[in-house]
């Protein structure tokens, strides 16, 4: 097996295409175009997430239909981690272990993309737009995005970034000139899209935090 690897607008994330299919659509539960982990205990559901994040410097992974996204920290060198990770992704895919484990699925396993009970014409006309012209570029870039909700109100759509575009310095410009510009241009009653901060995302941002304000103490000590 030939991995190739491909850069993405974050420095600090990498696209792994193994050569064979990744994300079948019968993974995990019908629907789902991606599927991404933001921590080693979210990431028990996949053995071969359990592996990678087990390789130090290892923040997030996401599997794609044909690539699988690794995120790291920042001052973890991608030369010292991508020995494990090839050696990671080539065991799996020669094993013939199941991507995910057959646990029934999550609610957030599912499509945000798919049609919802409820969706109102606006809503349908979003997620047609965001599926059809903007998730395939975002998708080549190692990334995703979910739509979280329209409030009718205000004109402004929430979405998430997911995996490249996670912490990418210009995810803001994405939002911007991409989803917003793209909505707003189609669809009138959109005037601006927010970005959603995840929460699993958030959390771990504050663990880090606290890591690091416990170990300059003791050096201070």
């Amino acid at each position: 097996m030939f991995i190739q690897t491909a850069t993405t607008p974050n420095e600090d994330a990498l696209q792994f295409i193994p050569g064979v299919p990744v994300l079948g659509t019968a993974e995990g539960g019908g629907g789902m175009r991606t599927v991404e982990y933001t921590g080693p205990r979210e990431g028990l559901r996949s053995p071969l997430a359990t592996r990678l994040f087990a390789i130090d410097g290892v923040r997030g992974v996401m599997f794609g239909a044909d690539f699988v996204t690794v995120r790291k920290d920042a001052d973890q060198p991608w030369q010292l981690m991508k020995p494990d990770i090839y050696a990671a992704i080539m065991d799996h895919f020669s094993s013939g272990r199941e991507l995910i484990r057959d646990d029934g699925g999550e609610a957030g396993d599912r499509d945000s993309m798919a049609a919802a009970e409820g969706d109102s014409e606006i809503v349908s006309e979003i997620k047609e737009l965001l599926e059809s012209r903007i998730r395939p570029s975002i998708q080549e870039d190692g990334g995703d995005l979910d739509f979280v909700s329209y409030n009718e109100g205000t004109g402004v759509v929430r979405i998430r970034l997911r995996g490249a575009c996670r912490g990418c310095a210009s995810s803001s410009v994405t939002l911007k000139h991409g989803v917003e510009g793209m909505l707003s241009y189609y669809i009138p009653e959109v005037t601006g899209v927010e970005e959603v901060a995840d929460e699993l995302d958030a959390q771990a941002q504050r663990e880090f935090a606290k890591l690091e304000a416990d170990l300059a103490a003791k050096r201070e000590q």
